[in-house]
């Protein structure tokens, strides 16, 4: 786990540190201030040189997913050169992390105006002053170099669809695992208590196997694609958690396709995974209701290993306000904005 995070010259913000960092960590804010940031440095820190090519599309729509067309250099315009906050002073953005017990991980990005990037990683001496580059990004290509020695595995959970028959394939697998298939199944009955099995299945006619799930008073059993997309973004997300081996989970608006009352239950089943699983986890939300119930979850945990960051604009700049269960308590009893 990584028990503090510091940006400097990176997107929207000139210096920001937040700690300190929980297993489970949920930022909010209002709009444009920076917290799919926060989740792109993470994703910059933790990387490998074949995910950073997909981190445009990641979180944002990329001219990739536009459509096979465009050009990738649009890519480097519009979202790698976006990622240095102050190119005209020539300033590195760097990302540094304190992970436990007190090793420093970081990742320099340095741009050039000859359509050119490099991104460094190491530890904070060496993003701060970088020498030799790990990664080269030019107009068209990512170069790999030297790997990345902060590399953790990671999920992130997107906020476009599902794949199913990538789903089904980690269904398969936790199926075939000691007592996944009994976890998985207890974590989404929480959801929606009707659930009374899954079946991996390749029905006639269809190209491909998917999941169905039979529900008590439904006849027939429903493809995950046919299920709410509450439930089918849950159960992806479950699986994906309980077979990855990752120790990081990426999640952006974490609210999105989710019925408000349903969250108390949704968190139950991240915090449980994460502890079970050794998974730190970052969000973003919008919502009151999403933190409210992150909250009170946690406070029905052994430890409260969860913390709210609200970003926020001060003179210019943006900072970061850490709430512990004491703080997020006395804010959310006397109706102050936390979102």
């Amino acid at each position: 786990m990584i028990t503090s995070l510091k940006l400097e010259n990176f997107r929207i913000f000139t210096d920001l540190e937040i700690k300190p960092l929980q297993r489970i960590n949920l930022f909010a804010g209002a709009n444009n201030t920076g917290k799919t940031g926060i989740l792109e440095a993470l994703y910059l820190l933790f990387g490998d040189t074949l995910q950073l090519k997909q981190l445009p599309s990641a979180f944002r729509t990329s001219t990739l997913s536009i459509g096979s067309q465009q050009n990738t250099s649009d890519d480097f315009e519009t979202f790698w050169k976006s990622l240095v906050y102050d190119r005209q002073s020539q300033l590195s953005a760097i990302i540094n992390a304190t992970k436990e017990p007190g090793i420093e991980i970081g990742c320099g990005v340095l741009s050039f105006p000859n359509d050119r990037m490099w991104m460094v990683y190491g530890g904070r001496e060496d993003t701060t002053h970088p020498k030799t580059p790990s990664v080269t990004i030019v107009a068209n290509q990512i170069l790999g170099h030297d790997p990345n020695p902060s590399a953790t595995k990671f999920v992130v959970l997107s906020t476009r669809p599902e794949h199913p028959a990538r789903d089904a394939e980690f269904y398969n697998q936790v199926a075939l695992s000691e007592e996944g298939e009994e976890k998985l199944m207890q974590l989404l009955r929480e959801v929606d208590p009707r659930l009374q099995r899954l079946r991996y299945a390749k029905l006639p006619g269809t190209s491909q196997p998917l999941v169905y799930a039979n529900f008590a008073g439904v006849k027939s059993a429903l493809s995950i694609t046919q299920t709410g997309q509450g439930f089918s973004k849950l159960f992806s997300l479950f699986c994906q958690m309980l077979v990855s081996k990752a120790e990081v989970l990426l999640i952006d608006e974490i609210e999105n396709g989710l019925y408000y009352e349903t969250m108390p239950q949704i968190w139950k089943g991240i915090a449980t995974l994460a502890a079970s699983e050794n998974i730190q986890v970052f969000a973003t939300t919008h919502s009151r209701e999403c933190l409210i119930a992150a909250h009170e979850t946690m406070k029905a945990q052994p430890g409260y290993d969860f913390a709210l960051h609200r970003l926020q604009r001060v003179n210019g700049r943006i900072e970061a306000v850490t709430h512990d269960q004491g703080m997020l308590e006395v804010a959310l009893k006397s109706g102050l904005e936390v979102r």
